[in-house]
């Protein structure tokens, strides 16, 4: 298995190589409660034209930040502080109106919450009325 600062350096080295093609447009899109399923048909659907890339912020913002100018994108770089919590980014070179419809097409549901989540919910719930309680008494 290769170390944490090879798996970055590839990762860095592919997203370089996604900004040097002809992609002349950068969409950014929510990727919340969205499963694996739903984003690998909205990658294959796309797949011909576009390219989407996902992973973690830094990684994205960091390679955007260095790679960009070089490529001949420095437009890119304005998009760095759009890029924050669960996004991934679309690289095209087709109309960005015709790429947001295709992914817009896609019937999309949102994960079912976990137990855990509803308890967590309902014990902020609980606490948030219980501190009401207090502040009206």
């Amino acid at each position: 298995m290769a170390s944490k600062a090879a798996r970055k350096a590839i990762y860095l080295q592919k997203l370089h190589t996604h900004l040097k093609d002809n992609n002349k447009h950068l969409l950014i899109v929510s990727a919340d409660n969205l499963c694996v399923n739903q984003v690998q048909a909205i990658r294959q659907g796309l797949r011909p034209h576009s390219s989407v890339v996902m992973g973690k912020n830094s990684f994205m913002r960091r390679s955007l930040e260095i790679h960009a100018p070089s490529a001949g994108k420095p437009a890119f770089v304005g998009a760095i502080p759009h890029i924050n919590g669960k996004v991934g980014l679309i690289l095209t070179d087709c109309d960005p109106e015709e790429v947001s419809e295709t992914v817009a097409g896609y019937k999309l549901e949102p994960l079912v919450c976990s137990s855990m989540d509803i308890g967590m919910c309902s014990l902020w719930q609980w606490l948030l009325g219980f501190h009401m309680n207090l502040l009206t008494k």
